[in-house]
């Protein structure tokens, strides 16, 4: 698949015992992606409640990812914007993730819960492109493969808002594309994605996801809202956080901001030690099976 620099997303191939998914992840600069899929390779500090037994790296591809992640614990550091020159040089991320036994099955299947999620990581501004890119040959060889897709996990910043009006142009370029396609399986379902709910605002609102989502971005949230009417397609909202918080009775983002504008927010991790992410596996697992997993949704 052909691809220039400015094109930002992220192909999974989700594969569970019973049956296989394919999932696109999409995202822009801002929202956090390279950061959500480095927190969920290394998997830090999981709560005993939580129903994932392990998130395994498979391939060198992989454990560099890890690594990443690794730096963002240990050092505080922030994740450098992929910037693709070459398309031979895309990374192919693999990770693994198992769900513990009393979790672990599948309704009807009498199979074990585990999901293979391959990922290539891209860069650039995928929704901008979408809009001012029309006719461009390497963004549509990159809309017909979303278009294989049974699933597409759509990653936003929580925190810009102000750009609904952009996202929502984009992901309706995209859902005329996903419309014109022949497919076979025309079941296709939709995680929208808000991401950095460390902060406050959007922190308070996080087990409601659907209001957070038609709060912030109302526009993007009615768009998919009538694409799923017309097209019997499932929409389902999710909220995520790859630093996740500090304290129960007074909580406060672990996470230091050092810089918020209209494009959204860019933190580091403060304190590794006590550093848990919320949410990372809800969207995916949604999208594998078609059913929300409570135990997943919880902090």
């Amino acid at each position: 698949m052909l691809f220039d620099n400015q094109t930002n997303s992220t192909s999974l191939s989700v594969k569970t015992l019973g049956g296989d998914s394919v999932v696109r992840i999409i995202g822009d600069r801002s929202s956090g992606k390279t950061t959500y899929l480095a927190s969920l390779a290394y998997w830090p500090n999981a709560s005993p409640d939580n129903p994932v037994q392990t998130v395994s790296p498979v391939g060198e591809d992989s454990e560099e990812l890890v690594n990443k992640a690794r730096d963002i614990l240990e050092q505080g550091l922030l994740l450098e914007p992929t910037n693709l020159h070459d398309i031979d040089a895309v990374k192919d991320y693999t990770l693994s993730i198992t769900l513990k036994d009393r979790f672990s099955w599948l309704r009807g299947s009498g199979k074990m819960v585990q999901i293979n999620v391959s990922c290539k990581d891209y860069s650039g501004e995928f929704f901008r492109d979408l809009v001012h890119k029309s006719g461009d040959p390497m963004l549509d060889d990159y809309l017909d493969d979303c278009c294989l897709a049974t699933g597409l996990m759509v990653l936003v910043d929580g925190t810009a808002h102000r750009k609904d009006k952009d996202y929502c142009a984009g992901i309706e370029k995209l859902l005329v594309e996903l419309d014109r396609a022949e497919l076979k399986n025309q079941h296709r379902r939709i995680a929208f994605v808000l991401t950095k709910c460390e902060q406050s605002e959007l922190w308070v609102n996080r087990h409601e996801p659907k209001k957070l989502a038609n709060m912030r971005f109302p526009k993007l949230s009615a768009q998919l809202q009538s694409y799923s009417k017309l097209n019997r397609v499932g929409v389902e909202y999710f909220t995520t956080s790859a630093f996740g918080i500090l304290g129960k009775q007074y909580p406060e983002p672990n996470s230091k901001r050092l810089k918020r504008s209209c494009d959204g927010t860019t933190s580091v991790i403060k304190k590794p030690r006590v550093w848990r992410p919320f949410g990372l596996v809800a969207p995916i697992y949604w999208l594998c099976t078609g059913k929300r997993h409570p135990e997943l949704d919880r902090d």
